[in-house]
């Protein structure tokens, strides 16, 4: 409850900040919608996996390169708990972060585009092999975020590379003409 407190004390405090996040995000996810240009609808579900995974990641780094460069990152290794137990609690707000802000722009943009929607339907088991293969796929991908901005202190620049592959090159969002990570999910659902 800390947590989720001081995550939204902090947007509270970056208010212009926060509210221009906001606009970006309504406007890359409408976006990716207006220019998907295919016969065959967005997957809602994947296209959330990537938006929450890929912004959760960026929201984590972004913070800890923060905390690095005030010297609040001092303060965090000297709690009880590790920072790496602290920025796993905090994947949670970001992802309630993430959620909300994806669900507002779906919300705004259904009317407009809700023919290029999709959700597929799933079974019990497909689901929580999806959520168990979505959550270690995250878990190591985060880790990994922590470790390298622990080490180098900015690594921005690399998660919008991973940022680029992802959006382009999953599956997730756009169609690829060979395997990716999506098509490894419908196997699941299918």
């Amino acid at each position: 409850m800390f947590e989720l407190r001081r995550y939204f004390n902090y947007k509270a405090r970056y208010l212009f900040d926060s509210i221009c996040e906001v606009i970006y995000s309504l406007i890359f996810i409408t976006g990716i919608i207006i220019i998907f240009d295919s016969d065959k609808p967005i997957n809602l579900i994947n296209f959330f996996i990537y938006y929450s995974m890929t912004n959760i990641i960026l929201l984590a780094n972004e913070e800890l390169e923060y905390e690095i460069r005030t010297d609040q990152y001092a303060n965090i290794s000297t709690t009880k708990r590790t920072p790496m137990m602290i920025y796993i609690t905090r994947s949670v707000i970001y992802f309630i972060w993430s959620t909300f802000i994806f669900s507002i722009s779906i919300l705004l943009s259904y009317p407009f585009f809700y023919k290029k929607f999709t959700i597929p339907s799933l079974d019990m088991v497909g689901l929580m092999v999806i959520i168990a293969l979505n959550c270690i796929s995250f878990l190591v991908i985060y880790v990994l975020t922590i470790k390298l901005t622990e080490r180098f202190k900015r690594i921005s620049v690399l998660l919008n590379l991973f940022n680029t592959i992802m959006l382009f090159y999953s599956g997730l969002v756009f169609p690829t003409s060979f395997a990716s990570y999506a098509d490894l999910l419908d196997i699941f659902l299918n």
